[in-house]
């Protein structure tokens, strides 16, 4: 292998500076956001406001992070490092929350909303590009697993911003900011990387890797548009599954705690078999056969939303359809950074992969906008991002240079 095995203390630091960055916008797009639009807007202007925010949020995202990445290619071939990208995301992501906390109206709120996904993906672009660096093919299943334990994790922390009883709204976002700062801070101060980018892998090589990276990309992006339709439309799910289809600002809150609790009941499952999975997938060297059962999973989740008659059942089918999209996204991340064609542009190649995160974010609301859930039931829409999370789960396995 030409990669050594990396210590526990850098996949500690790693992984909870990844954790980080997760707290940084799952809360965000799952209860701070909604909860904005209901404040911001009147009742029959919220979906349309919510679905503009995550659309022009996630065009933003998209350029963001191919921009970041590439930079972050030039300071780690001409200084040997990423991490001075990441503390600049973190300083304006601190602005970007203290603005959208004070933002009185849809204009303001848009706007703040645009400039927290720069600094968001001004981390993350280089984040990913340090992990394809640094940690090598027999450990990047763990590595992944534990990242993929980031999204139920910072479910969790969503739990935190909606209890009243640790303050004021200001003082809840104070506390978000400060604990994304405590977990990204260990990477910026002890991480060392090595700066040694590995030779070019042979033309042919480089072809059949490039091929198989587009089908996983297609495999994510797939997936990713039910994630991201359930962190951004979960909360007015569940008020639908209560038979609120259009709340007030104050039945939201009220109900925010309760789908925040819903949120970190299945963090702890989601956990386990995220990092099991990925630790058994580098014992094995096959992240295929993980992958297929995580995208039934999550399919067999999102039917049982669909049908489900109480909020029970509705969680129920929430666990399942979290927990197999966390091990799907994980192990899809350890098996692309497998596939990247060229070590010198890894996190331009990355950025290329993060639009599996960011397109989603423009497909999950027009498909809501289409379909008008809020009008005529979750049902269809949730079928039918079932149907997409099977075509991932096929699409993943057509590719031939990894198992």
């Amino acid at each position: 292998m030409t990669s050594p095995f990396r210590s526990r203390g850098f996949i500690v630091v790693y992984a909870l500076a990844y954790a980080g960055l997760f707290v940084s916008f799952i809360p965000f797009v799952s209860v701070l956001l909604p909860l904005k639009v209901t404040a911001v807007a009147d009742a029959e202007h919220r979906v349309a406001l919510l679905g503009a925010a995550a659309l022009g949020g996630a065009a933003v995202a998209s350029v963001a992070n191919l921009v970041f990445g590439a930079l972050s290619d030039r300071t780690y071939r001409d200084r040997g490092t990423r991490r001075p990208w990441i503390l600049a995301g973190l300083a304006l992501l601190i602005l970007a929350y203290a603005l959208f906390h004070g933002s009185e109206d849809a204009i303001q709120m848009l706007v703040s909303v645009g400039l927290l996904q720069i600094a968001i993906n001004m981390m993350f672009a280089p984040l990913g590009a340090i992990m394809a660096d640094e940690v090598p093919d027999a450990q990047k299943g763990l590595v992944a697993g534990l990242m993929g334990a980031a999204h139920p994790f910072s479910s969790l922390v969503a739990v935190g911003v909606t209890l009243h009883a640790l303050g004021t709204q200001g003082v809840r976002y104070a506390l978000l900011c400060a604990l994304i700062a405590l977990l990204v801070a260990p990477l910026l101060l002890f991480l060392r990387e090595r700066g040694d980018p590995l030779p070019e892998p042979p033309p042919a090589l480089r072809i059949r890797r490039g091929a198989d990276f587009a089908r996983i990309w297609i495999a994510r992006m797939l997936v990713q548009i039910a994630g991201n339709g359930l962190s951004t439309y979960g909360l007015f799910y569940f008020l639908a599954v209560l038979g609120q289809k259009i709340p007030d600002r104050h039945q939201a809150e009220a109900a925010s705690e309760g789908v925040a609790t819903i949120f970190s009941a299945v963090t702890i499952v989601a956990l386990a078999l995220t990092i099991a999975a990925g630790r058994l997938s580098d014992l094995k060297m096959r992240r295929k056969p993980f992958l297929a059962g995580a995208a039934l999973l999550m399919a067999a989740g999102l039917a049982i939303m669909a049908a489900a008659p109480n909020w029970a059942v509705a969680a129920l089918g929430f666990g399942a359809a979290i927990s197999g999209m966390s091990v799907f996204l994980a192990l899809q991340s350890a098996l692309a950074m497998q596939l990247l064609p060229s070590p010198l542009h890894r996190g331009r190649d990355l950025g290329i992969l993060n639009l599996t995160n960011t397109l989603p974010a423009m497909v999950a609301p027009l498909l809501a906008l289409a379909l008008s859930p809020d009008k005529t039931g979750y049902a269809a829409w949730l079928l039918i991002l079932a149907l997409g999370v099977l075509a991932g789960g096929a699409a993943a396995m057509t590719i031939r240079t990894q198992d």
